[in-house]
């Protein structure tokens, strides 16, 4: 039966000569494969809509099991900021890498997709993307079975002093509790407040995300630390976003030569 249907795509791959798979986050229905006939071909009128992180309302036929199928594109929703900056589309990408990997293809995912489209319009918003990555690393670490203590001290509940991570008692450790774990993060406190505040904010709320450069490292190093350790799992997106870390601090660190140094 035909239907309409909102969906983010995921991502596509080649099938045959002149056909495409491809992966969609359906707000009514899950992930879904379709099928695309001819998606290939330079004459197929929907090729711009096939291309991964582009949502769209369609029309098409959902099947219970096995493929999926695209007749029609009723409405698209603008995404091409994801497509000119390589930051924004490796985070998003990201994003939809982490929900492929914690669910399983054909259930009902109206939470996640609605998440995913409001994490769209808060990047086209300039909030940050690397503190909008680690709100969905951090929402999704319970479906992993990961459910650590956020935002208070494991041993005492206190909220109100400096907070370090540890793995040891899966959660935040207070400043009086720090000889506890000596193999604790040794997180900047900041960091895992910020972190914290994400683990309990509805997304919706949150109205800017402005992070330096030190926080954002800080943040990043614990969450990479529970996803190899905990999740154990090892995304291609995110390896690309930490080459461009590396990148961008081989760059900032990069002295500029002096004028006495030039020719």
């Amino acid at each position: 039966m035909t239907e309409i249907f909102d969906a983010i795509v995921m991502y596509q791959r080649d099938h045959k000569e002149k056909d495409l798979m491809v992966k969609m986050l359906t707000r009514q229905a899950g992930k879904r494969m379709f099928y695309v006939r001819y998606g290939k071909s330079k004459r197929y009128q929907f090729a711009a809509e096939m291309q991964p992180l582009s949502m769209a309302t369609f029309e098409g036929v959902i099947n219970t099991s096995g493929l999926s199928f695209i007749n029609d594109v009723k409405e698209t929703q603008p995404t091409s900021f994801l497509m000119t900056d390589i930051v924004l589309n490796a985070y998003m990408t990201y994003i939809i890498g982490l929900i492929d990997a914690a669910f399983v293809d054909n259930q009902p995912l109206v939470k996640w997709y609605d998440l995913v489209a409001e994490a769209m319009q808060k990047l086209q918003k300039g909030l940050d993307p690397q503190g909008i990555a680690n709100y969905f690393e951090l929402q999704l670490l319970p479906i992993f079975g990961i459910q650590p203590t956020w935002g208070e001290c494991v041993v005492c509940g206190r909220r109100d002093l400096p907070l370090d991570f540890s793995e040891k008692l899966n959660g935040t450790l207070c400043q009086q509790h720090w000889e506890v774990d000596p193999y604790r993060m040794h997180i900047d406190s900041r960091a895992v407040r910020i972190l914290s505040k994400l683990a309990e904010i509805d997304l919706h709320l949150l109205g800017s995300l402005d992070l330096q450069d030190k926080t954002k490292q800080e943040m990043a190093r614990l969450m990479d630390k529970l996803y190899d350790d905990q999740v154990g799992i090892h995304l291609r997106a995110k390896s690309f976003i930490q080459q461009l870390a590396s990148w961008q601090n081989r760059m900032i660190t990069r002295k500029p030569e002096s004028d006495g140094d030039k020719s």
